[in-house]
């Protein structure tokens, strides 16, 4: 439909509303309505086409974000898996078959089947790319045969050389495969994108159209209702700009979706891609070194970009406290009972040993449950037939909450990680089954919250002791020193 639009021409609608009021000077207002009735027919299909192009637009968004940007990401992924799949074999090349290298390089093979399985859901038959069941076929014929091979790195080093190379060969051929599927994904993602700009385009058109249809309209009601016109038309004006403003909104949103993943995480991919690269030419040591850091920094900053996506769009903020004004002894007293509890269902036992007093502003129901985070994962790490021990301590201006136990402890390197989000260390993750890596970071964000602090101490075959600093409230009583111990030892149970 063309933009309509009040001109001065023969003819116009206002000449022809002029000639007709002449023609018919008892029915002024006959005409007139007759005029509004055929303007408001005329916005009426306007508006019909409006929501028929809106219902296209939403179409065609809805297959760009759920399988156009989809295919692209599944198609970065899979890249990146098998980029790292490379650098592992490589390790495995250089270093020799050691252990971590063979682990390393099972678990970079098991991330590219878990990519690969994501991208079978996607329905890809109608692409003109390797499909994910051939995907699979290649990426097990190369697994297999090179995994097979390590055995050979002492016996017969030829033949392990010659199965790193065609290795290598396997690994270019299916780093090409997932670079056809990202084109394509990245294509496709184009396209949608071109659409959606035709189609907003055409409905511009027809907004175009439309706010024209409502001047001629104005116009002809201005003869009996000028002061009615003039308020809406403002309404009118006031409603574009926030369809404008959405629009835009909801554009934003988007691209960021879109475009996110795939500009963070490709350059690191380069990064890493390059360093080894460069770590397969002969070179001084120095540079292997800084190649080397690259390599492995690259790896560490591409999943934690990924963390730091997810995180950015669940934070929800400090979370909400209802404080109380509560007694320190009282506090710690009540949470004997539940950390029992925990100590118990963990096939472990709990002392107890609460000294001090003082009086706090907290929220009870927080800080009990970041003690119990704490006792529940002392309890999952201690030692058969020992106690975990929680203990108060009220030391000048502040309470401090401790939980220690007597399990493998931490090895010093991990020690200042242990909470963060999703952390897990290393050589307690096989019997922290039910975790999710979060129960920590939950418990530093229940006390800073609390303007506290929360730490740790560990050595490896002692035990780990946290340890929760709450501040007093301003003009609590001096701290009394009270002793009280009391143990409690339960009978130990295989967890």
């Amino acid at each position: 439909m063309r933009p309509v639009a009040p001109v001065s021409g023969q003819g116009s609608p206002m000449r022809f509303i002029r000639g007709a009021v002449t023609r018919f000077p008892n029915r002024p207002w006959t005409i007139v309505g007759a005029t509004i009735g055929i303007m408001i027919v005329a916005i009426l299909l306007t508006g019909i086409v409006l929501i028929l192009e809106n219902e296209r637009v939403h179409a065609i968004t809805e297959r760009a974000l759920t399988y156009d940007i989809e295919i692209e990401d599944e198609g970065d992924d899979i890249r990146v898996a098998v980029l790292d799949l490379r650098h592992f074999q490589r390790d495995v090349m250089f270093g020799g078959p050691s252990n971590s290298a063979l682990t390393a390089f099972d678990q970079g093979y098991a991330n590219l089947l878990e990519e690969l399985e994501d991208l079978e859901r996607l329905d890809m038959t109608q692409l003109n790319v390797m499909q994910p069941v051939r995907f699979q076929e290649l990426a097990g014929v190369y697994f297999n045969e090179f995994r097979a091979a390590t055995d050979l790195y002492t016996s017969d080093r030829a033949a392990f050389d010659a199965a790193a190379t065609e290795g290598l060969r396997r690994i270019e051929e299916l780093d090409r495969a997932a670079e056809a599927i990202d084109d394509v994904g990245e294509f496709l993602a184009a396209s949608s994108l071109e659409r959606l700009l035709t189609a907003a385009g055409q409905e511009r058109v027809l907004l175009i159209g439309l706010m024209a249809a409502v001047v001629v309209v104005g116009i002809v009601l201005a003869v009996s209702a000028a002061r009615l016109l003039s308020r809406l038309e403002a309404s009118h004006q006031r409603e574009q700009v926030a369809a404008v403003e959405l629009a835009k909104a909801l554009r934003l949103r988007t691209d960021f979706i879109a475009d996110a993943s795939h500009e963070l995480r490709t350059p690191l991919t380069i990064i890493q891609g390059n360093a080894e690269i460069g770590l397969t030419s002969p070179g001084e040591p120095l540079h292997r070194e800084v190649l080397t850091e690259i390599s492995i920094e690259a790896t560490r900053m591409s999943k934690l970009v990924d963390d730091l996506l997810f995180l950015a769009r669940s934070d929800a903020g400090r979370p909400p406290l209802d404080v109380d004004y509560v007694s320190a002894r009282w506090l710690v007293s009540r949470m004997e009972r539940p950390a029992e509890v925990l100590a118990r269902q963990r096939g472990s036992c709990l002392e107890t040993d609460f000294q001090g007093d003082g009086f706090l502003e907290l929220d009870q129901a927080r800080i009990e449950q970041a003690v119990q985070i704490l006792v529940d994962n002392a309890a999952r790490y201690n030692s058969p037939d020992t106690c975990i021990r929680l203990s108060s301590r009220v030391r000048s201006d502040e309470l401090s909450i401790i939980v220690a136990d007597k399990g493998t402890g931490i090895p010093p390197e991990e020690l200042p990680l242990i909470f963060d989000r999703f952390y897990r260390v290393r050589n307690r993750r096989a019997r922290k089954k039910n975790g999710s890596g979060l129960g920590l970071a939950i418990a530093k964000t229940i006390v800073e919250a609390h303007h506290g602090s929360i730490s740790a101490e560990s050595r490896v075959g002692t035990g780990t002791t946290m340890t929760i600093r709450l501040p007093l409230a301003s003009g609590s009583p001096e701290p009394i020193e009270i002793v009280e111990v009391k143990e409690k030892t339960l009978t130990a149970v295989s967890s």
